[in-house]
């Protein structure tokens, strides 16, 4: 008799927590995409320790972030 709810339950919890993980869109390592919660002077430093900007283009982007 409590086996139909107590299942009913536990789908209820199964799917709230499959819906709300975290997806695999982007995998760790890949470098292609922008996290939306980085600011734009860690995306600047990221991209000056990368090598992708010289010092001169790092500092005068900086000027102008800050």
């Amino acid at each position: 008799m409590l086996l139909v709810p107590l299942l009913f339950i536990i789908l209820i919890v199964w799917a709230f927590v499959f819906l709300l993980r975290p997806t695999q869109s982007n995998p760790p390592g890949n470098t292609n995409f922008i996290s939306v919660s980085n600011k734009p002077i860690e995306i600047l430093n990221e991209r000056y320790a990368k090598g992708e900007i010289t010092e001169e283009e790092y500092l005068k982007v900086k000027r102008n972030l800050l």
